[in-house]
């Protein structure tokens, strides 16, 4: 009789593990394949001031962002004194927001540039030897 239950229970057990292993295969799948969405070509730049802002400042620096045309997503980060902003790439540029931003706002400020070392690694959240890059690639090239 105990044999007969243990027996029942593995297999429900396997059976419930390969169920959500399926399920974790079509949720990468439908998470990695090419989108439709018009924000693919969005660019985010930053903006580092000298210090950090006031309330005051941060809101000055919001307004001025704001008003400039093509700036789609604000975000000021007052204790780290950071601005970082989105907009469609090829409309403009990094250098043509901050001229137009550094003419409206009067706090010391220069534009963020990525070392280059960063920029030749690509992303930096995505460790390629993890596991869950790894088996994320598998996925994705098994299931193309």
């Amino acid at each position: 009789m105990k044999k007969k239950k243990i027996i029942k229970v593995t297999i429900y057990s396997l059976g419930a593990l390969l169920a959500l292993f399926i399920v974790l295969v079509v949720h990468i799948i439908a998470v990695t394949k090419p989108s439709d969405n018009t924000h693919v070509n969005w660019q985010l730049s930053r903006i580092d001031f000298e210090q950090s802002l006031s309330d005051t400042e941060s809101k000055e620096v919001l307004k001025a962002i704001k008003s400039i045309d093509g700036i789609k997503n604000t975000y000021v980060n007052s204790s780290q004194g950071t601005l970082v902003y989105s907009y469609q790439a090829g409309s403009m540029s990094n250098a043509d927001v901050y001229d137009q931003f550094t003419k409206l706002v009067a706090i010391p400020a220069k534009p963020y540039v990525a070392p280059s070392i960063d920029e030749a690694s690509g992303c930096p959240v995505l460790d390629e030897s993890s596991l869950t890059y790894r088996f994320t690639t598998f996925v994705h090239n098994t299931f193309k």
